[in-house]
């Protein structure tokens, strides 16, 4: 289980880029959500004016009739159109049957012969020789076998490997009449390849309908428009990927397919064909122009959705690829595209994998949307070269193994928390039984408690400050208050250290100066990194009230009589620890008399406590304290000033003890 949990993010890594590599429909799914964005936002205006359609839309079919019109009036659109000197005039319309609306082929129906009367295919048939026409012609999915011979009027010379192993096909056509096509300049494809999801993205250039190539009709009206015969083919063993003529060169697919690059169409480029018709447009616009003749009409459903979401008439997808040929302005999807796709999304997927692990989970997010920013920005910028590099599916994979390396990184982390928290319950009862035990150290409460009155808070469970006094004999009585540098078990533990040499010297009445000796070299021995002892060591005789006394690095010994005039004791000897010494002389005492006079040793805990409103009590704010609430019994000093500290319930920043010897008589 430990290994699949250390491997898994790894399988998911492999998992995402096969998928990409095999590039399932499910990927070109996504990868079309990011094509057709980019189609949208960056969309840009058509700068091709050399392009017009020529329009059967509603206001040609509501003037001239129903579609489809007879074939005398496409012959008279055909010769309006040579009067005005257009280059070249390509049909996205389709003449496969004879006109039935014919008058000629109706009168002979009859047995009637008229030679008045038109003949509107021969019209039609002789207006298209006289011209540059280019016709159409769609593969044909159906089986069955139409009697059209038309064969293509492009002289396609093939290069390398056979051409038509990499194109599409379709085994029928459908196209105009072959008397139609024979007398065309040119006859273009106009098939589109079926998408998922309807939109029309990319187009052949060439397709083989009923065993032969045929150009698509964008190209094919190009060749004509410069009267070229020849379209080269060049391919190799992986597919088609380049056809030229003499004046374009196209890359494609190896299937010959190219994505168009949907430009803003211009609408003053549309006429309508009835306007064609009844002479009334300048010939400046129609001069020299190639000349698309499609329908706009609704009622005849010529429509293509593009990526910008954007529905257009068919006729206008040749008007852009045509634009796409002459200024090499496709949209490039290819073998290059697709390695790059592969190397981004597998960098991001090892770094995704990574960096997670290593950074603070708050800057993990951070990272991922940088990730993604620079990604859109990578993508963004190649595509302005019209370089098309899918990043969509790399920003989702990004996200599933991001999401899976966070999940996984919480439930290790979430194992690690609550491991330490049991170590810390271990610890935390650990704690609470060293700071029972150390309550052992410190004495119980002197007989007479308005003498000698002590009091200790522990900032944690165990406390680095200790207390103690013992009665030798009926007129003695030893005492010591400390504080250790530090808190904690560590600090609690040499300070039991201290203690148990405090004691068991001051039980065998040894005279200060010589407690204080071993005390200071039994903390020597046994400090822990620099740690030492601040200590008041001193021997009080109770008959005439006075004091001898050690203050080693303390907190200067308060002394005030009942009119609260206060005096202190600073300290005359460094801290016990810092070093061992040999020789009682060193530690030199002082003989004070506290009669009438309060004796008052504590530690920093206390004058640098916290107070309700957050601010420190500082000495000052202790001999207010005293003044203000008439504070002289040792135990109301002591009680008053620990409920002081405590008041806001909060935990303490240090721990708060306190020793008080009263020299008033009782």
């Amino acid at each position: 289980m430990h290994n699949i949990k250390k491997y898994f993010g790894l399988i998911i890594l492999v998992l995402l880029v096969l998928t990409k590599i095999h590039d399932s429909n499910f990927v070109k799914r996504i990868e079309n959500i990011s094509y057709d964005t980019f189609q949208s936002i960056f969309i840009k205006k058509s700068t091709f004016e050399d392009v017009v359609i020529v329009d059967v839309d509603e206001k040609s079919i509501d003037v001239i009739g129903q579609f489809p019109w007879r074939r005398d009036i496409f012959a008279n659109l055909i010769n309006k159109l040579n009067l005005n000197k257009v280059a070249v005039i390509s049909f996205d319309i389709f003449f496969s049957e004879d006109d039935r609306q014919n008058p000629k082929k109706i009168l002979n129906e009859f047995n009637l012969n008229n030679e008045e009367v038109i003949d509107s295919d021969q019209l039609f048939l002789e207006s298209i020789k006289s011209s540059n026409v280019v016709l159409s012609v769609l593969g044909d999915v159906s089986d069955y076998k139409k009697d059209n011979q038309s064969k293509p009027k492009t002289n396609i010379i093939a290069r390398g490997s056979d051409v038509s192993k990499f194109t599409y096909f379709f085994k029928n056509k459908i196209t105009s009449l072959e008397k139609f096509n024979d007398a065309a300049k040119g006859i273009g494809n106009i098939s589109y390849l079926d998408s998922q999801d309807g939109v029309l993205r990319s187009i052949p250039m060439l397709l083989k309908i009923d065993n032969d190539l045929w150009p698509s009709l964008s190209l094919e009206t190009l060749r004509v428009f410069h009267n070229h015969k020849n379209i080269l083919v060049n391919a190799d063993v992986n597919g088609i990927n380049e056809i030229k003529t003499r004046k374009y060169q196209i890359k494609t697919d190896p299937n010959t397919l190219v994505f168009v690059n949907y430009k803003k169409f211009n609408k003053q480029n549309y006429i309508s064909a009835v306007d064609v018709i009844e002479g009334k447009i300048n010939e400046d616009r129609l001069k020299d122009k190639i000349v698309l003749i499609g329908s706009s009409a609704q009622g005849l459903f010529d429509f293509v959705k593009i990526p910008n979401g954007k529905v257009i008439p068919g006729v206008e997808t040749h008007a852009h690829l045509i634009e796409n040929i002459v200024n090499n302005d496709f949209i490039i999807k290819n073998l290059s595209t697709k390695i790059i796709e592969n190397v981004l999304l597998l960098l991001s997927l090892i770094i995704v994998l990574m960096i997670p692990n290593k950074i603070n989970p708050k800057f993990s997010i951070i990272f991922y949307v940088s990730l993604i920013i620079v990604l859109i920005s990578f993508s963004s910028i190649v595509y302005q070269f019209n370089y098309f590099i899918d990043v969509l599916f790399t920003i989702l994979s990004s996200a599933i193994l991001f999401i899976t390396t966070l999940y996984f990184r919480y439930l290790k982390e979430n194992k690690i928390a609550l491991d330490n928290e049991k170590k810390q319950i271990v610890l935390k009862q650990e704690r609470e039984i060293a700071g029972e035990v150390q309550k052992k150290l410190f004495p119980r409460e002197f007989s007479n408690k308005d003498l000698i009155f002590a009091n200790n808070v522990p900032a944690k469970d165990v406390s680095g400050d200790y207390y103690d006094f013992i009665s030798t004999n009926d007129d003695e009585i030893y005492f010591t208050l400390a504080d250790v540098s530090g808190k904690g078990v560590k600090a609690g533990i040499l300070m039991a250290n201290a203690a148990a040499v405090f004691r068991s010297m001051a039980k065998l009445d040894k005279p200060v100066s010589t407690i204080a000796k071993f005390v200071n070299n039994q903390v020597a021995d046994s400090s822990y990194q620099g740690m030492f002892i601040t200590a008041v060591i001193g021997k009080f005789n109770l008959k005439d009230k006075s004091i001898e006394y050690i203050n080693l690095g303390h907190e200067p010994i308060m002394i005030f009589d009942k009119n609260y005039n206060f005096e202190y004791l600073k300290a005359n000897l460094p801290p016990l620890g810092l070093m061992k010494m040999n020789n009682d002389d060193f530690f030199k005492t002082n003989k004070i008399n506290i009669n009438n006079k309060n004796l008052m040793i504590y530690t920093d805990g206390v004058t640098e406590g916290y107070l309700e409103d957050g601010s420190e009590l500082e000495v000052s704010g202790l001999e207010k304290e005293l003044k203000e609430n008439k504070l002289i019994k040792t135990t109301e000093i002591i009680n008053h000033i620990s409920q002081l500290l405590t008041k806001k319930n909060k935990p303490l920043r240090d721990d708060i003890t306190c020793l008080i010897i009263s020299g008033h008589q009782n």
